[in-house]
C-alpha cells in the first residue's frame, strides 16, 4: 500500500507540473479559463502519453526518456511556481475534504496492492508495457502475437510510470492513480450539488464513482479498459460542464482534441470525436478559420503518433480493421490473420464463441447474447432503454441546449458502435451508466424549472409528462440497484478476504508464468512463449507471446530483435 500511495503521489505531481506547462503554452494561442487541479493533471497525463507515443518511435521508453521529461517537469515547476502556489492557495482545506481524499486514496491503494489482474493484462498488457520499455515500438510485433497490434496509448503511459529502470519490481499504479484522481474530484464537486441549476456534469460524476466502485478490485491492473473508461468518464464530465457555462469555442475545441485522444487509448471510444462538430460550427459561425487550422494541427500532434505506431506494429493503419489497406510493408500482418482477430472479437462479444458464426444476423445472435448476460447487466440495459423515453419526455417539457444534445449523441453513437461490433459490457460500461444518469438529472432539472402554477391550474400535458417521468425515473433507479448491490457486496468480500495478504508495504507483482525461449534464427534472436496451455504471458521476458504456434508463421527480419518480425510467407 505504501508503495502504491507513493507512486500515485509521484504521478500526480509529475502530471501537474507538465500540465501547467501545457496550459501556459496553449494559453498563448487560445482563450481558456483557468483549469482546476484535476484539469491540469489530466492535461499533463495526456501530454506525457502523447510524448511517449512519439518518442517510442525513436527510442525505448527507458530511464533516459523519463529523466528527460522529469527535467522538463522540474523546469515547469520552477518557472510557474507562483501559479502552482496560487492554484493551491485558493483552495481552503476543510476536515471533510481532507478526510474524503485520505479515505479514497487508502481504499484504492488497498485494492491496487492486492487486487486481481485483468485477464488481458496477463495475455498482453504487461508484455506490451515491457516492449515499450525495451524497444519503444517493435516492428511487426503483431506477427508474434496479434494483440500487440491493438496499440493502446494507455500502455505507453503505464510504461512511462513503471519506473522499471529504478525498481526491482515495476510499478503498475496508473489505474489506481486515475481512480483516486477522478473519485476525489467527483466527491468534492458533488458537495456543491444543490448550488447548481444544471446537473449534467453531476450525473457524469456519479457515473465515475459507480464505475470505480464496480471495478474496484481491478485497481491493480494497467488494463486498457479501465484507463480508457476512466478518462472517458472525465471527458463526458467536462463536456457536460459546458451546459453550466456560456459557450467558449476554445474550450470546446480543447475538449474535441481530448475526444480525439481517447481514440488512441482504445477504438471503442472513437465516437467521442463527434463532439468536434460543435466547436467547428462555432468557429464557422464566427468566421474564425485560423482557429480551425490551429486545432487541426493540434489534433495531428495528439493523434498522429497512433496511426504511425499502428503501421510499425502491424502494417495496418488501424488494427484490426481491414477496410483501410494503404501499406505494403514486409512486416505487415497477413490480412487473413487480422480478419480472424477482428471476427473473434465480434463473436466473443456476441457470446457466440465460433468464428464461423460471424455472419449470423442480429435477430439470431441477439437472444443468445441477451441470455448470456448477468441479470444485473440486463437490468442496466433496461435502464438505458427507459432513459430514452425519459429523455424524450424531458425534451417535451423543455428544449435542450445544443451541447447537451451533442453529449447524448456522443454516448448514443458509442453505444451503437459497441453493440454492433463487440458488445462486451465492460467495453461500453461508462456509456451504459451515463445515459440513464443524464436522463434522471435532466428530467429533475426540467421539472424544477416548469411553472408550478401552470401545472396546478390544469395543464394536462405537463401533468401527464410529470407523472410519466416520475414513474420512469423510479424504474431507472431500480434498474441500477441490482448492479450496485452486486458490486458493493463483491467489494466488501474482497476487502475482508484480502486483509491478511502481505502487501501493506509493496504491491503484488505481475504474475510470472513459466516461459520458454525459442531461437528464431542463426543470430540467436529469441522469443519466449508460454509453456502452459492457458493464455498466459510474462512481463519479465521480452519479446514474448502467449501462443507458441504463432512463432511458426513468422521470422525475424534481421539479426537483432529490434529489426522486428515478418510473416513466413515473405
Amino acid at each position: 500500500m505504501i508503495e502504491v500511495l507513493l507512486g500515485i503521489s509521484y504521478i500526480f505531481i509529475f502530471c501537474l507540473c507538465i500540465g501547467m506547462l501545457a496550459y501556459k503554452i496553449g494559453g498563448r494561442f487560445l482563450e481558456l479559463p483557468q483549469p482546476g487541479v484535476t484539469g491540469l493533471v489530466v492535461a499533463g497525463a495526456i501530454t506525457i502519453t502523447v510524448m511517449t507515443g512519439w518518442f517510442s518511435l525513436l527510442m525505448p521508453i527507458s530511464g533516459m526518456f523519463h529523466v528527460l521529461m522529469l527535467v522538463v517537469a522540474v523546469v515547469s515547476a520552477a518557472c510557474y511556481r507562483k501559479d502552482l502556489m496560487r492554484l493551491f492557495g485558493g483552495v481552503k482545506p476543510d476536515a471533510t475534504g481532507m478526510l474524503c481524499m485520505a479515505a479514497v486514496a487508502l481504499a484504492v491503494a488497498y485494492a491496487a496492492s492486492r487486487g486481481s489482474f485483468h485477464t488481458d493484462t496477463g495475455i498482453y498488457h504487461a508484455a506490451a508495457i515491457r516492449q515499450y520499455e525495451e524497444y519503444g515500438c517493435l516492428k511487426g510485433a503483431a506477427n508474434i502475437q496479434t494483440h500487440y497490434g491493438y496499440n493502446s496509448s494507455y500502455l505507453g503511459f503505464c510504461a512511462f510510470f513503471s519506473l522499471s529502470f529504478l525498481l526491482d519490481s515495476p510499478l503498475h499504479v496508473t489505474t489506481a492513480f486515475l481512480m483516486v484522481l477522478f473519485s476525489v474530484d467527483a466527491l468534492l464537486r458533488l458537495r456543491d450539488f444543490r448550488s447548481r441549476s444544471v446537473h449534467c456534469a453531476d450525473a457524469c460524476r456519479i457515473g465515475t464513482l459507480l464505475y470505480v466502485m464496480m471495478n474496484y478490485t481491478g485497481a491493480i491492473s494497467p488494463a486498457t479498459d479501465y484507463g480508457t473508461m476512466l478518462m472517458t468518464a472525465y471527458f463526458l464530465t467536462c463536456w457536460a460542464g459546458l451546459a453550466e457555462t456560456d459557450d467558449n469555442p476554445d474550450e470546446c475545441g480543447v475538449l474535441a482534441i481530448f475526444g480525439l485522444f481517447l481514440t488512441t487509448m482504445k477504438l471503442s471510444a472513437a465516437m467521442c470525436t463527434i463532439v468536434s462538430v460543435f466547436p467547428i460550427f462555432l468557429y464557422l459561425k464566427n468566421k474564425n478559420h485560423k482557429r480551425i487550422l490551429f486545432f487541426i494541427c493540434l489534433g495531428l500532434i495528439c493523434f498522429g503518433f497512433y496511426p504511425v505506431r499502428n503501421v510499425v506494429l502491424s502494417g495496418w493503419l488501424f488494427y484490426p480493421f481491414e477496410a483501410i489497406d494503404l501499406f505494403d510493408v514486409k512486416w505487415k500482418l497477413p490480412r487473413e490473420y487480422s480478419l480472424l482477430d477482428s471476427n473473434q472479437i465480434k463473436v466473443w462479444g456476441r457470446c457466440l464463441f465460433d468464428v464461423d458464426k460471424i455472419d449470423m444476423p442480429v435477430s439470431d445472435w441477439l437472444p443468445i447474447w441477451w441470455e448470456a448476460q448477468e441479470h444485473y447487466d440486463q437490468m442496466l440495459m433496461y435502464g438505458c432503454v427507459l432513459s430514452v423515453l425519459l429523455i424524450a419526455l424531458t425534451f417535451a417539457i423543455r428544449r435542450m441546449r445544443a451541447d447537451v444534445m451533442v453529449l447524448y449523441l456522443t454516448c448514443g453513437a458509442n453505444l451503437g458502435i459497441w453493440f454492433f461490433t463487440a458488445p462486451f459490457v465492460r467495453y461500453g460500461l461508462v456509456f451504459l451508466m451515463t445515459i440513464p444518469l443524464l436522463a434522471l438529472t435532466g428530467f429533475c432539472d426540467a421539472m424544477r424549472d416548469v411553472d408550478k402554477r401552470s401545472i396546478k391550474e390544469g395543464n394536462l400535458a405537463q401533468k401527464l409528462c410529470g407523472a410519466a417521468g416520475f414513474a420512469l425515473s423510479l424504474s431507472i433507479m431500480i434498474c441500477f440497484c441490482a448492479r450496485i448491490d452486486h458490486y458493493v457486496m463483491d467489494d466488501l468480500v474482497f476487502i475482508k478476504h484480502e486483509a491478511s495478504a502481505p502487501y501493506y508495504a509493496c504491491a503484488k507483482p505481475y504474475d510470472s508464468p513459466q516461459m520458454q525461449g525459442r531461437v528464431m534464427n542463426d543470430s540467436g534472436v529469441t522469443v519466449y512463449y508460454s509453456v502452459d496451455e492457458e493464455e498466459k504471458n510474462s512481463y519479465y521476458v521480452s519479446p514474448s507471446t502467449c501462443y507458441g504456434s504463432m512463432l511458426d508463421r513468422c521470422v525475424p527480419i534481421g539479426d537483432d530483435v529490434r529489426d522486428g518480425f515478418k510473416p513466413v510467407s515473405d
